[in-house]
This record gives C-alpha cells, structure tokens and sequence, in this order.
C-alpha cells in the first residue's frame, strides 16, 4: 500500500473513530430515562488536595426517570436518603428528620436540544474511544474526554455498550479529582409503589434554595435596580442557556445567568451584595476577588462598583480566570 494511500486510510478511521466517541457520550447523556429499572451500589472517592473522602451508595432508577440513592458509608452519612423525580429533589437526613427541598438536576438538561448538546460537544471537546471493557460485570466502552479550552475537568467514562448507561467515571481537576464507579449493578428489577415518594419522609422540609422564577433579559434591570452584565458566550465554549431572578432573604433581587458547554454547567450571580467575600485572595487585573474550593466546584467573588459577582462552576484554574476575566474587561 502506498504512502499517501495508508495516510488517508488512517485519517478515515480516526474520523469515523472520533465521529463514534460522540454518538457513545450523547447517547450516555440522553440514555437514562430509556434505561429499564435498575438498582445497584457504587463507590465513589473524592479527592481535593491531600484529603480524601470515600462513600457508598445504593442506587435506584425507575424507569421514566426517578431516582434514588441510599448512603451505606460513611457512619456520619448513613441512612441519608435522597429521592430525584425529575422534577424535585428531595434529600432526607433520619437522625434529624428534615428533609431539604431543591430543584431536580435534570429539569436543567432540558434547557439544550440533543443536537444542540451534541453540536456544543464536538466544538468544545476532544474525544477518544475505546471498546472492549468491563465494570461490573458489564461490557462497556470507555470514552476519554479532554476540553479544547482547557477549561474543564479532564474525564473518563465507562458507558454500558448496551444501553449506554455511564457505569464508571474518573475526573481530574486541578488540585481535585473524583471517582465513581458500580461495584454490582443489576436491571429488570421491581420497586415497592411508595419507594420513590417523599411521602415516606417523618419531620420537618426545608426549602434549599431561595424562590426563583426565569426572567427574559430586558425585564432583570426593573427587578433588580442595576442593569446586569448579560454576555451571550463565555471563554471555554460557554453559551447562555437561562437568565432566572432569584428573592434573597434580605429582600433584594438576584440575577442568575445558567451557561453551558454541552457538558459543564456554569452559574454567574449578579446582585447588589454588601458585607465581606469569602475565599482566599486573588488578583483579576486589578480586581481582588475571593477563591473558594471544594472538591466539587470552586466559588470566585468579586466586585464591580457596588455589584457582587459570584461565579460557581467546576472549571479548571485557567477556565476559571477566563471566564472571570471575562466579566471584569469584557473580553
């Protein structure tokens, strides 16, 4: 076979390879209210810095969407209940009998198409495939996943090869990282009537979040007394999804602007916040600003004239200064 020959027969492939990588993870993204019934444990390890912190979970998934997940470990977490409907979350601590309120995850994907998903996808993101793996018990394929911004968590996927379920995952994050995998994980299971419903729940429900309703662009400067900054795109691929307004405790209005890069959520609040930022100190230009960090997302404050910024997201430190860069400067 001739030079140029076996060139272009290599570039086909990794088209066609890298074409696969993508029709795997959106699958994954769009497979788990297809998924029959299934229960399962998984461990998961999260690392940030020197510190480790390891839990077990059962997991439940009724088909349509609902989701439950039990804490095995560690003692401190045991019992803990947290029920996912789709719509509503609902997380129940026994030992205190309250149950915390918030808004379901999921209601959030439905913000992007599956094309749009998979259009953001391959702009923002390198992929690369593997077959011919195993967790739990599972064939699976193992997508790697890489930012071509650098301004996400490095990833790793294991996806279930028949119904593209993601079974294992491993992330890394600048000083972070987390695993998450099944140990065992068995389908066509039955669930008693009641198991999903919160119903089951004794005590006292707790709203986590304060109340909060969309809000077209043009009507937040009225709510809030200040005209936002609104940006259509972010660095890193980031594209504007939602603007919500968001009632604070101390009767003031918040602007809550929701991006995404087809994978990565980013959230961006606007309000006219007094008293001290939380974090250690850190330079944009000539803005101070406050960095906190868990192993999950990372927290930046700042101020502009009397405005506070707050920027929460999992983004890489790059990313993360871009994207805050980005609302000091406006560019």
């Amino acid at each position: 076979m001739s030079r140029k020959l076996t060139l272009l027969v290599l570039l086909i492939g990794a088209a066609a390879l890298a074409e696969t990588a993508l029709d795997v993870l959106t699958q994954a993204l769009v497979a788990e209210p297809a998924v029959e019934n299934y229960v399962g444990e998984k461990t998961i390890i999260l690392y940030n810095g020197a510190q480790a912190e390891a839990m077990e979970v059962r997991v439940s998934f009724e088909a349509g969407g609902a989701t439950r997940t039990d804490y095995l470990s560690p003692p401190a977490m045991r019992e803990r209940v947290v029920i996912d409907d789709g719509e509503d979350l609902y997380s129940y601590d026994p030992r205190l009998e309250v149950t915390v309120h918030s808004d379901s995850p999921q209601m959030l994907d439905d913000r992007l198409s599956d094309t749009e998903r998979r259009d953001l996808i391959a702009d923002n993101y390198i992929l690369e495939l593997e077959s011919n793996h195993t967790v739990a018990g599972r064939d699976a394929f193992q997508v790697e996943i890489t930012s071509r911004h650098n301004a996400t968590p490095h990833r790793i996927l294991w996806i279930d090869s028949q119904n593209y379920l993601v079974l294992q995952s491993r992330e890394e994050c600048n000083d972070s990282a987390a695993n998450t995998g099944f140990s065992w994980i068995e389908f066509d299971v039955e669930f008693s009537p009641d198991y999903f419903s919160r119903g089951q729940f004794t005590g006292t429900v707790v709203e986590e979040a304060v109340p909060v309703s969309k809000s077209a662009r043009n009507q937040l400067p009225e709510e809030l007394g200040f005209v936002p900054v609104v940006p259509d795109e972010l660095p890193g691929g980031f594209i504007l999804v939602e603007t919500r307004l968001g009632y604070r405790a101390n009767g003031q209005y918040a602007a809550h602007l929701s991006y995404t890069d087809g994978l990565e959520g980013l959230s961006v609040f606007e309000e006219a916040l007094e008293g001290s930022l939380m974090g250690q100190e850190i330079a944009l230009g000539e803005t101070k600003a406050r960095l906190s960090k868990s192993a999950n997302y990372s927290v930046l404050q700042w101020r502009a004239g009397d405005i506070t910024f707050t920027l929460v997201g999992q983004l890489t430190n790059y990313g993360l200064y871009q994207v805050a860069a980005y609302f000091v400067t406006g560019k």
